[in-house]
């Protein structure tokens, strides 16, 4: 007798009582490692009369779940079941055990399923194979995404080139400066301007940004929050301190942020519309590099938010509602005297995509152009009533520290417009804007003068988190459901379907019952029996 992998148990019995006796010959029992189908494994193959079965692994540690068995019908049965090492598997049902076998291929990663014959359901005695169906994945919770926090850790990507544009350099990060060392502060600048502008020609500089998303976000189309960093055009960096904290708070909630480094400096050499008219283009090529690389990044291109604070604040806005018929004169003129800048989108790199803004956050920023503002763009503003840096109302920069004779040359041919005058004027228009002003405060009033953040940066997350929500809600959240949300054991499987889609990228998670087909605005459900009804 050929004994190989076979393992004989002998029974009999002496003087009344029971011996088990076992022997094996060459014996060889085959283990499966379970860990290919993590938690959340679904698998699914044809039964004998053509229905299809589901099996779902629950558990992360033995390989346990249930299987139930689709005949179109929109509740079902669950039956559990556990599986040994072995394959050896016992299925429960109505507090009943009936007992088959998993046998795993590890190449294919298929497993053959031999079912008992489970009478309370008449299933007959079978063997059913079983591919990978779907994964059932924790989702952030759509109530929850964009408005609180549901992920925990941040993934950067740093310095990605988005253009190249001729200036004197892209980033000086500096130090707080206390509102009260202005002085040093405009030393610094001079010593700076001697050797990054006087003594050098412009060049051709490459334009980076860094990019901010959720770690493990399964969404495929993310609103995007560009944000531009502050310092009076001269110094700065994208890794700005007040970034850093608005990128921490929304890319928690399920966004991602872009923050970028532009042309610094042309302000020793050009008038300021002109230094201005340099950052939007480099703005605005960021914006379209972005957009053309959406599927990459996974953005949302019809909800891509400005901010910038004080420098970065007045680009943010002009970038936002400035068009083509707006341009100042002083970006163009007659050459050899004064070079022509070009269009908007004629600087930064050849890229054709359009974009539109879906809102715009000014952290004391400003506008030279009140006209400008026509479009119906939400806005949010925020500035220190005491600026004396970018005034809230109107004047110059630095208006306290220019003196008397200064400012009333200066303003007389130009001047900005703060916040005050920019909500006064959309708010005549009926545009959607929120004015956020702190009295008693002046520039950069979100740092202490250690350069610790204070809690006036708190209001600005929540007020910016609020902003940004409420205005998503009005696409994302604005979709009709359609589907028999109360189903009995005699209906069909439903189809639930939702309206005002377009182009938004949807992730379909349901309680108490199983997608067993699904596409971007409908699924196909089959519902458990343990839930009377379908929620």
């Amino acid at each position: 007798m050929d004994c190989q992998n076979v393992r004989k148990y002998i029974f009999f019995i002496l003087h009344s009582s029971l011996f088990i006796f076992n022997y094996s010959c060459g014996v060889k029992i085959t283990k499966y490692d379970y860990s290919m189908y993590p938690s959340g494994t679904v698998l699914s193959g044809k039964t004998i009369d053509g229905a299809t079965l589901y099996l779902v692994r629950e558990d992360m540690t033995e390989m346990a779940g249930f299987f139930v068995i689709d005949n179109n019908m929109a509740i079902v049965d669950k039956i559990f079941f556990v599986a040994d090492s072995t394959g050896a598997t016992s299925f429960l049902y109505a507090s009943e055990n009936y007992y088959g076998r998993l046998h795993v291929n590890a190449r294919s990663k298929e497993i053959e399923l031999t079912l008992p014959a489970i009478s309370p359901l008449q299933i007959p005695s079978q063997k059913v194979r079983l591919n990978y169906f779907s994964t059932i994945s924790s989702i952030a919770d759509c109530r929850e995404r964009y408005k609180n926090p549901v992920f925990e850790n941040i993934v950067a990507q740093k310095d990605i080139q988005y253009g190249a544009a001729s200036g004197y350099y892209t980033s000086k990060p500096v130090d707080y400066v206390s509102p009260d060392d202005y002085k040093s502060w405009f030393s610094e600048a001079i010593k700076m301007y001697r050797s990054s502008v006087i003594l050098q020609n412009k060049k051709e500089l490459p334009l980076t940004f860094d990019f901010y998303e959720p770690e493990d976000d399964a969404i495929d189309k993310r609103p995007l929050f560009v944000f531009i960093h502050g310092g009076a055009f001269i110094f700065g960096d994208k890794e700005d301190r007040i970034q850093r904290a608005l990128t921490e708070y929304l890319v928690k909630r399920g966004y991602v942020v872009a923050s970028i480094n532009y042309r610094l400096g042309s302000l020793a050499t050009e008038h300021i519309e002109r230094t201005i008219y340099h950052n939007i283009q480099d703005a605005r090529a960021a914006l379209r590099y972005l957009v053309n690389h959406k599927d990459k990044f996974r953005i949302d291109h019809e909800q891509i938010y400005l901010a910038g604070s004080s420098a970065g604040g007045i680009i943010a806005l002009t970038t936002a509602f400035m068009d083509s018929t707006e341009i100042p004169s002083s970006t163009g003129g007659i050459r050899r005297i004064r070079e022509d800048l070009g269009g908007l989108d004629d600087s930064g790199n050849d890229l054709t995509d359009r974009f539109k803004i879906a809102g715009v956050v000014s952290l004391w920023g400003a506008v030279s152009n009140l006209r400008i503002l026509n479009d119906p763009v939400p806005t949010l503003l925020f500035h220190g009533i005491d600026d004396d840096i970018v005034p809230c109302g109107k004047g110059i920069p630095f208006g306290k520290h220019a003196g008397n004779f200064l400012n009333t040359i200066v303003t007389h041919f130009w001047q900005l417009y703060g916040s005050e005058p920019i909500y006064n004027y959309l708010q005549q228009r009926g545009a959607p804007v929120k004015y956020i002003p702190f009295p008693d405060c002046g520039h950069e009033l979100v740092v202490n003068p250690d350069g610790s953040l204070n809690e006036n940066i708190d209001v600005i997350r929540d007020e910016t988190g609020s902003f940004l929500f409420s205005n998503l809600s009005k696409r994302y959240f604005n979709y009709h459901l359609s589907g028999n949300t109360s189903v009995t054991k005699s209906d069909t499987a439903p189809v639930y379907s939702l309206s005002n889609v377009k182009n938004a990228s949807v992730e379909w998670e349901v309680e108490g019952g199983l997608i067993t087909g699904q596409s971007n605005d409908a699924i196909r459900v089959i519902w458990y029996s343990s839930n009377k009804t379908g929620k």
